[in-house]
């Protein structure tokens, strides 16, 4: 994979399940933040949430997920024929992403039908 996409890739799955935690988990959450390191090289980025356990650990296990991506073009990792996810942790993940990318999808809906009445 390449630096770019996994920077945009890190970014996505961070965006989606700190949504999901704000909307679904009550319980306390903690700050905290992962430094990008790409194949061995600190990108000086940093990916900051606020996230319970649970969710955090599903976000640094993602992370590390994407650090290991063998693939240099890499599809999404629904398609993929090797998956590196196990399975629960990716029936989790996916939940994620449907619950969030269907409101955050509908949420930017929303601004550019308000924006244009």
């Amino acid at each position: 994979m390449k630096q770019k996409k996994f920077i945009q890739d890190c970014k996505t799955v961070s965006k989606f399940i700190q949504y999901y935690c704000d909307h679904e988990h009550i319980e306390e959450k903690n700050d905290g933040f992962i430094e990008l390191i790409y194949r061995s090289e600190d990108l000086n980025m940093q990916i900051h949430y606020n996230l319970c356990d649970e969710c955090k650990d599903t976000l640094h296990y993602s992370y590390k997920r994407l650090q290991e991506c063998p693939y240099e073009e890499k599809t999404s990792c629904r398609k993929c024929s090797e998956p590196c996810y196990d399975r629960p942790k990716w029936k989790l993940l996916a939940k994620i992403m449907r619950y969030s990318g269907l409101r955050l999808g509908f949420i930017k809906v929303k601004k550019m039908f308000t924006r244009s009445l």
